[in-house]
């Protein structure tokens, strides 16, 4: 089988090989009562008020949240008008936002507008409660995790276990790295992750799609975190909650907005909360100096393919996968994102939507001048008959910058600058870009290439 293949498409929840299909993100079977009320400001600037009494409204439980952080909230009647902190009101005057309340229903995922009275509303009656600044139409940052459970008040976290590797880079892009006890056989990001699992320092929990629960229990772990789309890691997580262990299920990453949720969510729950808000912000700083090289006039709409192999018949990025918003992101068209997940596609369908660009994502070949180019004779007719091939525009990403490409994780801004570097020729000229790479990924980054989250 081939090894990238595998490796994305379980990280992606897809069949294959006998791979067990990832439920969707549906909640837990046992609903979970808030514990407390949440205030959030948008931006990630979020705090967070335990309840002793879950017969409590929002009401009274925003003025203890508000007691304990010096804020003052103005009322009027049942709704909230204003909040001060560090002597600034919210919202901001003209600046469309409002505060209301939301409810996240027992045994659901996400935040519903409450139509209630405030004083009519019980805490304990619902999943997550949340006073959220947003305009129109918006939602808070979600309260829960991918199965319904409210991820505030677990406490500070000291013996970590991550079920995914995607995971592991998040835990350690949130400054927990050094606390991780247990990981799953393929986390080796970052280095000392690899090097400490090679030791037993961290112990292996199994793969990523089967688990231990028995050596997962033995760790005695404070938290869990897995991946919310895998049926395995709900279902090891579900029993261990049984047994008065915090778990988190962060939700599919299948966009940029969606990772960073899960990067804030993760640091939230291991109670590191202020540096997963800093990772975010560069990350987000990292997106917004790429979006202004690409609003210099010189971006072109190209159409892209990310491929998992170079078969007749491929497996790509469709248009539910992070891999797609990075498409877009980059002002580029991902020619199946009408397509869901990682999906196989028609060999015919490659030449008659005629990619301008295409990605190849895997560590089936040598990072050298000799494997790509017997990657590319190898292509089928119907590759050999598009736009990309004929203008010499098929790139490939094989050893470390495969796992870059196929991890839904903190080094979204690298992948990111690393796809604009591919398909949009001359928007960033500052490194010369091969065809090929691998380990030596940084190498030809500058805007993100201290964002790896390394230490």
């Amino acid at each position: 089988m081939n090894k990238t293949l595998f490796r994305v498409l379980i990280t992606a929840a897809l069949v294959l090989a006998g791979a067990v299909l990832a439920i969707a993100s549906t909640p837990s079977s046992e609903p979970h009562a808030a514990q407390g009320v949440i205030l959030d400001f948008g931006g990630y600037d979020i705090y967070y008020q335990g309840v002793d009494d879950p017969g409590m409204d929002p009401m009274d439980s925003l003025a203890e949240l508000c007691d304990y952080y010096s804020m003052t909230a103005v009322w009027d009647g049942g709704s909230l008008r204003s909040v001060t902190k560090d002597q600034e009101s919210y919202p901001e005057a003209g600046s469309g936002l409002e505060w209301g309340l939301y409810l996240n229903e027992k045994g659901s995922v996400g935040w519903k507008a409450s139509t209630k009275d405030p004083k009519d509303v019980r805490i304990g009656d619902y999943a997550a409660v949340c006073w959220g600044l947003c305009e129109k139409d918006e939602l808070p940052t979600p309260g829960v995790d991918a199965t319904g459970v409210c991820y505030y008040g677990y406490g500070q976290s000291y013996r970590i276990v991550s079920l995914a590797p995607s995971c592991t880079e998040t835990i350690c892009a949130t400054g927990a790295g050094n606390i991780i006890v247990g990981a799953d056989e393929f986390s080796n990001y970052p280095g000392y992750i690899e090097k400490k699992m090679s030791t037993g320092e961290i112990v292996s929990v199994g793969g990523y799609t089967n688990p231990s629960y028995e050596t997962v229990g033995k760790l005695n772990p404070d938290i869990v975190i897995g991946v919310g789309d895998q049926s395995v890691h709900r279902s090891v997580m579900e029993k261990l909650r049984a047994h008065g262990v915090n778990c988190l299920a962060t939700f599919p990453g299948d966009s940029i907005d969606t990772i960073l949720d899960n990067t804030y969510m993760v640091g939230a729950a291991m109670n590191y909360q202020l540096k997963s808000t800093q990772t975010i912000e560069q990350i987000e700083s990292a997106l917004e100096t790429l979006d202004a090289a690409l609003a210099s006039g010189q971006s072109r709409a190209s159409k892209v393919m990310i491929s998992l192999s170079t078969s007749k018949s491929p497996w790509v990025a469709g248009g539910t996968t992070y891999a797609s918003d990075v498409i877009s992101r980059v002002l580029c068209e991902n020619i199946y994102s009408k397509e869901t997940g990682w999906a196989m596609v028609n060999s015919e369908t490659v030449p008659s939507r005629d990619p301008d660009f295409i990605i190849v994502v895997s560590s089936d070949y040598g990072n050298t001048d000799q494997d790509y180019e017997n990657m590319v004779s190898s292509l089928s007719a119907e590759w050999r008959s598009t736009s990309a091939f004929a203008n010499g525009n098929i790139y490939l990403l094989t050893e470390g910058a495969t796992d870059l490409a196929s991890r839904p994780s903190t080094r979204i801004a690298q992948f990111t600058e690393l796809m604009c570097r591919m398909v949009q020729h001359g928007v960033i000229d500052d490194a010369e870009l091969p065809m090929h790479i691998g380990d030596d990924y940084k190498s030809y980054l500058t805007i993100t290439k201290e964002l790896g989250f390394e230490t």
